[in-house]
């Protein structure tokens, strides 16, 4: 077993002492009172997190080396620059920074803040993880807030933003690869050969707990996001889109799969198609519900070919409405009627062919309110009429609605950048919707871990001659 120094533990216990008197001192004053215990130890451990995060660091740098240049191989000379403050997972800290030189090619290095993600940056790629991971839920002032007084990481709300692009980017990187490994060119060649690069690629969006023959249900939709850019009539919105993958049986708790961002159509679709393939689904059913947008089916039809495609019975519902006022007028009671009764009308056996055959009845009275909307609406649910067999889907256990869309349009959109008072550049709000979905995958923390492992890497290069640093 590896023994410490013990002058590094006088000096790490001659630090905590008083602090730990302290709390005992007040635990005897509290007699029976717990609560008074628990409020004790809160301040203790305020008062000796630093102190033992530092000490952990100074260690781990003492500790580390020696150093080789990973150009010429030759031993690099230390040389101390002093204490440097930092932001750790688990609080600020300071350590002995130490710049290194190689006397032969004269290049300078510095291998500890390399594999730590601290060059030019005082947050280790832990206090990162723990910075996006808040910034996915809440406003960046309040994560200035609460990372303050939870885990005595000082960051300002400005800093907040500049990580969390950061390792939003990080998460891009990792989704570009994968719709690379899926459609790219070299992914193609690859195929030829026998070699499939999506085996290579992180599982960002892994379906744990899914049972093999759950069916799974596909849905995209798009949000508005308020600029600060104002026009001639007040601030500018902008579109952000979003796709989801979830067990179509809504008993299954299994992980579901966000993509989100401020995608073109073709962008949402290619990722969300990669996470799909690279969940190995080819057997799996596959429903794919939606609205009727005009950028929709046809991308899903190239990208689910094997889909079952269903339109939202709920959106098909508002049509009907609409429907009925156009031909009886909005304060009809049989337009009411219609409304009320849509989702009835549509679930039952035969009732889209039953509708449609109305809707002809009704254009050929030629006495519609506004003839023009009718024959808008029948055109809608002509153009719909495969997407709607609600009572056949529903016998077989089948979605018939984008509920669960609705549901992550809010979750992965709205609740994080419609709060109140917020406006976003595109790049802000990509950023932030990238942390949001995968938070919400399950696997941001995967990403920053990736990341950390692969700095980590760096500091191999700097060991070439010591046996016992694993290759």
């Amino acid at each position: 077993m590896q023994t410490i120094r013990p002058d590094r533990a006088k000096v790490l216990l001659r630090s905590i002492g008083p602090f730990l008197v302290d709390f005992l001192q007040a635990s005897e004053r509290a007699g029976a009172d717990f609560g008074a215990v628990e409020e004790a130890t809160a301040v203790a451990l305020d008062r000796i997190r630093r102190h033992l995060v530092t000490a952990g660091l100074t260690a781990a740098v003492e500790e580390s080396g020696p150093f080789n240049c990973p150009d010429c191989l030759r031993e690099l000379s230390a040389w101390k620059l002093g204490p440097r403050a930092i932001a750790t997972a688990q609080g600020d800290g300071i350590y002995p920074a130490v710049r290194y030189r190689c006397n032969g090619c004269g290049k300078d290095h510095y291998p500890v803040e390399a594999a730590n993600g601290l060059e030019g940056d005082q947050f280790t790629t832990g206090a990162k993880a723990v910075i996006a991971e808040s910034a996915a839920d809440l406003a960046y002032a309040h994560v200035s807030v609460k990372l303050a007084g939870s885990r005595a990481i000082c960051v300002s709300a400005k800093e907040v933003d500049r990580t969390a692009r950061e390792v939003a980017s990080w998460r891009a990187e990792e989704e570009k690869a994968l719709v690379n490994a899926v459609f790219g060119e070299k992914a193609s060649q690859a195929r030829i050969e026998g070699i499939d690069p999506i085996e290579s690629t992180p599982d960002l969006y892994p379906m744990q707990g899914w049972e093999p023959d759950t069916p799974a249900l596909i849905c995209v939709d798009a949000a508005k996001v308020r600029s600060p850019v104002k026009g001639p009539e007040g601030l500018l919105w902008f579109e952000c889109r979003a796709g989801i993958i979830a067990p179509a049986n809504g008993n299954c708790v299994g992980n579901k799969a966000y993509v989100g961002g401020i995608h073109s159509p073709d962008e949402l679709f290619d990722r969300l198609a990669a996470a799909w393939r690279r969940g190995d689904n080819a057997d799996r059913t596959v429903v794919f519900a939606a609205d009727f947008g005009n950028w929709i089916w046809s991308r899903a039809r190239l990208h689910f070919p094997n889909a079952v495609q269903v339109l939202d019975v709920y959106h098909a519902g508002e049509h009907v409405g609409s429907a009925a006022i156009a031909y009886w007028g909005e304060k009809s009671s049989r337009a009411k009627e219609w409304k009320s009764r849509a989702r009835q009308l549509l679930m039952r056996k035969g009732g889209p062919r039953s509708l449609l055959r109305a809707l002809v009845r009704m254009l050929r009275a030629g006495n519609a309110v506004d003839a023009d909307a009718l024959r808008r609406e029948f055109r809608y649910f002509y153009a719909n009429r495969r997407r709607m067999p609600y009572f056949e889907h529903h016998q077989k256990g089948l979605p018939v609605g984008s509920g669960a869309m609705e549901s992550a349009i809010k979750q992965s959109c709205v609740s994080r950048i419609r709060q109140a008072g917020m406006k976003w550049t595109h790049q802000g709000a990509h950023a932030v919707l990238g942390l949001r979905c995968a938070k919400l995958s399950g696997t941001l923390d995967q990403t920053t871990d990736r990341k950390h492992d692969s700095l980590q890497a760096k500091l191999r290069t700097y060991l070439p001659a010591n046996p016992g640093v694993p290759a």
